[in-house]
């Protein structure tokens, strides 16, 4: 028998079971084809509900919430009518009739269910709306009742989102798709990471004596460091051993290579092949994802110490910081994992950078490795016997009994569902072509067998299909992407709002000036994720905008013509006695922003921003710079966020009006000046060119769809790592000239060094003198270095240069601060050592 065990609740070994579900599921595959087809658009059943059915709450970071930070709502969760009028006339007993009606129908907690976009439209017409299909919007928006600072009602609208499913994302990427959760106590689950106080050290695993029974030096570390979990002492798997990570490597001589190949655009084929050449012995590849999966642990977690030790050193200080951020996107795509599935994953991966170092603190992919879509799918909504489960939410007491699950309802609704549900099809249906390829079919038992298998897997995607298309109406996914089998992408709106998140959580106490596109994803996240900075006026959020398109010459172009207007500004401004020759470089920059700012406009009379922008949460008004630095070209700049005083009297700027007033000039020149992406555009840059996996995989066009690219990745699992190593690596460990976007460069101040220059006369020994060239030599040091952190190694005549990458990989960063990692530091190699292990390393 063709054996397949997989999951219990699909494949089964009681053949009259299998043959009965196998049999109700094609019938419904049957009787559901045609009925979809047929089923009219117009005239359908709908549900109506309230909001406050509807309502999920608000979380931790008040989501669900108005975004308006000058309006009552902001930050204020939904209240029945009945609550607030009860709730202001016991605060507020001397409340007129008018005024307590007033807070009753616009006061704090007021909202009302909005309309809906038609994309989300779905129609139920399976189960019980098989002959009665019901019409329903996926997604709801919610208007503000509320009113603004000036008495205006507010009207803004958001998506209602799950808190649920944002703080499941935040778990996910806290610890990096499970990478440093490190181990867990056996009994009750909690990790030793996260309450390294409840547990003990219980000895070690090491030689105590030789072989002639004398005592043995403790040079080395302890293979192994025995650990007891003291709420559950005595029960089952509350005590238990830890290593390092590199303890259970049996050659540690090829390491660096991996890793060096990693860094400089090799493939995995690639990677195998040089190894193999280099040893002369043949390299197997779960060694290479192995060695992938251990530098993404031992690099986030020297990367965490090293943060953990930077803000303890700021906060320390007293010193209040402004951390000026940039923050972009970049999309991979990933290629197929069979051909029979010529379709490619695109990932989202959300990037964001310090602008004066350079130091890229994130970069979080929208996909989580961890899942498998068919295995989730069989747990969420099928039981034990296969049939469906988990599909509607039930409304007691209402004219709606129950009904489909919202999108912030469901339990996959963290995920891009219309992949996540065409992955689990796509994947049977893979196997079904491997099967029928594989499977002997020569006697009459072989091809019932082989016939029994696709008519069951066919009975699964039917099952797949009548919940994701009958059920919840989504339409079959077809595209040129799909979701990967092994891992599933999810909604960009949860991976952002956990991004900043914990990227907050990052960042030692100051104000904060993040400076972003015009995504869409971001105006109804940002307002709650940083809400307590913007009630304590500490955040200020730029959008802006400039031309990616330019060719390298005329950035060139217009970059050196920038510079020599503003130097004729500056010298003009010293000789009108407006500027002393001591003055600041920035205070000069300022004032040749405001002197050439002016109003932005799509076209002639159109507002600049996208619609999601045009709310009256933010200032209509956005200008062009007139500086072309950095080599951002015809900047663009929108001010969604800023501190309250200045941000009540922007709003009341036109978008289209013509004159800037002196006060206002010089009130923007200083957003306009620290607005930049250039830090997360030059990482990004980097990366495309360093790493063969991050390639784009163009269209074939209609006709060939996706491209295959050569040596890129097929595991999105393996590219998020290999992203996460490229980035600490590029942080810590590569010295590289940065040019800070807001350094002014000035031949007055810092003259360049001129370079005596020769061209040989070909035939002869003979040079023809050239006139010297000006060059600067910029110093060249690591991100880490340039952002304050001691993540350096000091030389004896004071230059400081990257640490010690050998040292750096076989320390306990991840256990760092807790007993047990300074139970494994107490015993480290000493420098004999490590002087034998450097000459095996070469």
């Amino acid at each position: 028998m063709f054996a397949l065990v997989r999951n219990p609740r699909i494949f089964f070994r009681d053949h009259s079971k299998l043959r009965e579900i196998s049999a109700f599921w094609s019938e419904k595959r049957l009787e559901a084809e045609p009925r979809r087809s047929e089923v009219p658009m117009a005239g359908l059943a709908t549900f109506n509900f309230k909001l406050s059915q509807l309502y999920p709450g608000s979380g931790e970071h008040m989501l669900n919430t108005c975004s308006n930070p000058d309006c009552s709502n902001f930050g204020q969760p939904m209240t029945e009518r009945a609550e607030r009028r009860e709730l202001w006339r016991s605060k507020r007993p001397d409340l007129t009739p008018e005024q307590l009606k007033l807070f009753e129908t616009n006061g704090p907690g007021a909202y009302k269910l909005a309309g809906s976009k038609g994309k989300h439209l779905r129609v139920s017409s399976s189960f019980q709306f098989e002959h009665n299909p019901h019409e329903w919007s996926d997604q709801r928006t919610i208007q503000c009742l509320g009113q603004t600072r000036d008495g205006a009602p507010c009207k803004s609208g958001f998506s209602i989102l799950s808190p649920v499913h944002l703080e499941e994302e935040i778990d996910r990427l806290r610890n990096y798709n499970g990478v440093l959760d490190g181990p867990a106590c056996g009994a009750c689950g909690i990790r030793l990471l996260d309450k390294p106080d409840e547990f003990a050290l219980n000895g070690t695993h090491e030689r105590t004596k030789d072989r002639d029974g004398k005592p043995t030096k403790k040079k080395a570390a302890p293979k192994s460091i025995r650990v007891v979990h003291k709420p559950c002492k005595g029960k089952k798997g509350a005590r238990f051993s830890v290593s390092l990570p590199h303890a259970g490597q049996k050659n540690t001589a090829d390491n660096l290579r991996i890793l060096a190949a990693i860094l400089n655009s090799a493939g995995i084929i690639d990677i195998q092949r040089t190894l193999s050449i280099a040893t002369g012995k043949s390299i197997g590849m779960s060694r290479i994802y192995d060695r992938i999966a251990w530098f993404e642990e031992v690099y986030l977690a020297y990367e965490r110490e090293m943060l953990r030790r930077w803000k303890a050193k700021v906060e320390k200080s007293g010193e209040l910081i402004e951390h000026r951020l940039s923050h972009d996107d970049m999309v991979l795509t990933v290629n197929w994992e069979t051909a029979a599935d010529r379709r490619n994953t695109q990932l989202n991966c959300a990037v964001t950078a310090d602008a004066r170092s350079g130091y890229v603190y994130r970069l979080d992919v929208d996909f989580d490795p961890r899942v498998a879509p068919l295995d989730v799918f069989n747990s969420t909504y099928l039981n034990e016997d296969g049939q469906p489960q988990n599909l509607s939410q039930e409304y007691p007491g209402s004219k709606v009994a129950s009904a489909p699950k919202f999108s912030w309802q469901r339990p996959t609704g963290r995920f891009h569902e219309s992949q996540f549900f065409g992955a689990c099809v796509n994947e049977i249906r893979a196997f079904q072509i491997r099967a029928k390829r594989r499977m002997p079919k020569k006697t009459k038992d072989q091809q019932d067998e082989r016939k029994e298998i696709i008519d069951r897997t066919n009975g699964m995607i039917t099952k797949i299909r009548e919940i994701s298309e009958g059920w919840f109406g989504f339409p079959f996914n077809d595209t040129d992407e799909r979701g990967s089998f092994k891992g599933v992408t999810t909604r960009d709106t949860y991976t952002k709002g956990a991004h900043f998140a914990l990227l907050k959580e990052m960042l030692p106490y100051g104000s904060i000036v993040l400076t972003t596109e015009q995504e869409a994803t971001l105006p109804p996240l940002l307002p709650h994720i940083f809400d307590q900075e913007i009630r304590e006026n500490r955040f200020t959020w730029l959008a802006m905008s400039f031309n990616k398109k330019a060719t390298k010459p005329e950035r060139q172009r217009l970059v050196n013509g920038y510079r020599r207007a503003r130097k004729k500004f500056r010298d003009q401004g010293l000789y009108d006695g407006r500027f002393s020759p001591d003055m600041d470089e920035q205070a000069i920059t300022e004032a040749y922003i405001a002197s050439g700012l002016s109003t932005a406009l799509r076209g002639t009379s159109s507002p600049f921003q996208i619609s999601n922008y045009k709310t009256k949460s933010f200032p209509s008004l956005w200008v062009k710079s007139p500086t072309e630095a950095s080599g951002e070209i015809s900047k663009v700049v929108g001010f969604p966020i800023v501190p309250r005083p200045f941000r009540q009297s922007l709003k009341r700027i036109p978008y289209d009006q013509e004159q800037l007033d002196v006060d206002l000039r010089a009130e923007l020149s200083p957003l306009v000046y620290k607005a930049t992406l250039q830090p997360v555009s030059s990482f990004m840059n980097s990366l495309r060119t360093r790493l063969s996996v991050a390639d784009r995989a163009d269209s074939g066009g209609a006709r060939v769809g996706g491209s295959y690219i050569q040596g890129a990745i097929f595991k999105p699992k393996i590219l998020v790592s290999i992203l996460n190593i490229y980035r600490v690596h590029y942080n810590f460990f590569e010295e590289r000239s940065y040019a800070c976007p807001y350094a002014e460069i000035d031949d007055l101040i810092d003259p360049p060094v001129m370079i005596q220059r020769g061209m040989p006369i070909p035939g002869t020994d003979e040079f023809i003198d050239l006139p010297p060239k000006p060059k600067r030599m910029p110093a060249k040091k690591t991100p880490a270095m340039r952002h304050g952190m001691d993540a350096f190694t000091k030389k004896k005549d004071g230059s400081e240069t990257p640490p010690d990458l050998y040292r750096v990989l076989y320390r306990p960063w991840l256990y760092m601060g807790t007993k047990l990692g300074a139970r494994f530091e107490r015993s480290r190699k000493t420098g004999k050592s490590k002087k034998v292990l450097s000459e095996k390393q070469a």
